[in-house]
């Protein structure tokens, strides 16, 4: 039986894993209260002695902007506490698994980023992941790292569920339409994560996101297309297009951060629908419909 320890499952990407993963996996998804990231020797103890045949993290420090001021902590959990997990895995022989992200590049790049590109994060929370993907190769050559992209879903916090609501309320958005990226619906990438385990013949970096490329004004138009074709918005309200620079936050983001992501996909030989379909989806379930899963 496959035992897998998740780590971050409370998150959009660890509760899509649960859902996904096989009924007959004995799936561990501790808590905060059970395990502290913080805590390097904790993670490293609760590894040990659980041994898992799998250990796959999707925990992360992700606020892009709180990081500036707290780069400590993002180091601490994007960067440290990898690594210990790497290390504990290999010390046990479990197949580590480790979610990065796009944020790693400057996107000053005109093509999709290739997982042997240079990296040159723009931001602390960038430079933490970084750190992270760093370590973990050191502590773990086996370990897989998995980048991917501006991840939504039907609950938690992103980009298509503050659209909704927003939008919902009547309130018209301004959006910037000047950063390029490919929205990830949680789901896919945790199928894609689910078709990785026991799969000891791939390691090193991978890339992944849905298909398609769009800038986050895309996304709530698309966001806008989808509640106006149920009745949920009045005509009145309107998505508009703006430049970053009308909406400065305090970290810098990437212009054009677009994965290549055909390597992957034909090493899990599976290809996931275009973001649109995702989003779509992530609306229809946050509006309270129900939907399919790959």
């Amino acid at each position: 039986m496959t035992k897998l320890l998740l780590l971050g499952g409370s998150g959009q990407l660890g509760k899509a894993i649960q859902m996904l993963a096989d009924a007959s996996w004995s799936v561990h998804a501790p808590g905060s209260e059970l395990l502290n990231l913080s805590q390097p020797d904790e993670v490293a103890r609760f590894i040990t002695q659980h041994k898992p045949n799998v250990v796959v993290n999707c925990a992360a420090y992700t606020k892009v902007d709180g990081a500036e001021s707290q780069r400590d902590i993002a180091f601490q959990v994007n960067g440290i506490a990898p690594a210990v997990m790497a290390l504990a895995t290999r010390s046990i022989g479990a197949q580590f698994i480790h979610v990065s992200t796009d944020y790693v590049f400057d996107g000053t790049g005109d093509i999709p980023y290739q997982t042997f590109a240079a990296t040159n994060p723009l931001n602390i929370y960038g430079a933490s992941k970084l750190s992270g993907e760093i370590a973990v190769a050191r502590e773990n050559p086996e370990a897989v790292v998995i980048r991917t992209s501006w991840i939504h879903s039907g609950g938690g916090v992103n980009f298509v569920s503050t659209a909704v609501r927003m939008l919902k309320s009547g309130q018209s958005m301004r959006v910037v339409d000047d950063q390029i990226g490919v929205p990830t619906r949680a789901a896919n990438l945790a199928y894609a994560i689910l078709l990785l385990v026991e799969r000891r013949d791939v390691v090193g970096l991978l890339h992944f996101t849905d298909g398609g490329v769009a800038s986050w004004y895309d996304v709530a138009e698309c966001v806008l297309d989808t509640m106006r074709s149920n009745g949920s918005v009045t005509d009145s309200v309107k998505v508009s297009p703006i430049e970053s620079s009308e909406f400065p936050g305090a970290a810098r983001r990437p212009k054009v951060s677009v994965l290549s992501t055909h390597s992957t996909r034909r090493t899990i030989g599976w290809t996931p629908p275009h973001w649109r379909i995702g989003v779509v989806a992530s609306t229809q379930e946050l509006l309270g419909q129900s939907l399919s899963e790959p």
